[in-house]
């Protein structure tokens, strides 16, 4: 995985083994390289710069992301379907269920409303990126791929899901630094299982992933987003909120070894 300054140099491993990992290479010769980040940035990147940009059609890069979506679509259990299905809405659930905290999202308010924001505010970005790339969903591009989500007609460069899940995974890793590595591989997963789940090609979800921990960077250091953040992280400095031995990922069930 690239190290990341928003996320744990060295120590953020999948807690699968991720068939995206196989294109880091093939990727490389047409995903411009990043430059270094500060932790927090008001000046604004060039978001389609941070984007890349995707294989042409018929090229081999092409070809090996049309392979893996295949092999995907031949292995995926019903648990893998299960699991997509609940990440299709990417929210704070997602990630407290991640650390196993025994508190839903009523406990943290203002956390949910500071994601609610950031969601918002970087659906504009991605919305202007895809119409520019304008890339077909995968199975529009090849018809024998059968997405295991609904078609919701958009565009498919860069993936959305996978922005939000690193996004939001950047925003709390700031407030519950100590569960740093499962945020963020809460918030790779997320952004993962669009391919698992054929609504993405690989490369749509590196490049959306690449753009949510970039769009963190740049957002948090929004003098506006500031005062919110202070109160976000109160939330998570009350002590009646750690988590209690009793806490239980309600998602393990959903949970799969087979990438491991």
């Amino acid at each position: 995985m690239t190290n990341s300054l928003l996320f744990p140099e060295e120590k953020v491993k999948h807690r699968h083994w991720s068939p995206l990992v196989a294109l880091v290479l093939a990727c490389a010769s047409f995903v411009p390289a990043r430059a270094a980040q500060p932790w927090a940035s008001a000046v604004e990147p060039d978001w389609p710069s941070v984007a890349g940009t995707y294989p042409a059609v018929g090229s081999l890069q092409s070809q090996e992301e049309d392979a893996i979506l295949h092999w995907l679509q031949d292995t995926r259990t019903r648990a893998d379907v299960d699991r997509v299905e609940v990440e299709s809405h990417p929210d704070l659930d997602c990630f407290l269920n991640a650390i196993r905290s025994s508190w839903g999202a009523s406990a943290y308010p203002t956390t949910k409303a500071l994601l609610k924001q950031a969601k918002e505010d970087v659906k504009p970005v991605v919305t202007a990126l895809k119409a520019s790339f304008g890339r077909p969903r995968p199975h529009v591009t090849d018809p024998t791929l059968t997405p295991a989500l609904p078609d919701d007609g958009s565009l498919s460069f860069p993936s959305k899901h996978a922005a939000e899940g690193d996004l939001f995974a950047a925003i709390l890793i700031q407030l519950d630094p100590g569960d740093g590595v499962s945020l963020a591989e809460e918030g790779k997963l997320i952004g993962d299982d669009r391919a698992m789940a054929g609504v993405h090609w690989p490369s749509d979800v590196l490049a959306g992933q690449r753009l949510g921990q970039i769009f963190a960077a740049y957002w948090l250091g929004l003098p506006e987003n500031a005062q919110m953040i202070q109160d976000a992280s109160a939330e998570w400095n009350n002590p009646k909120k750690a988590k209690g031995p009793g806490a239980v990922d309600a998602r393990a069930s959903l949970q799969v070894d087979r990438f491991r």
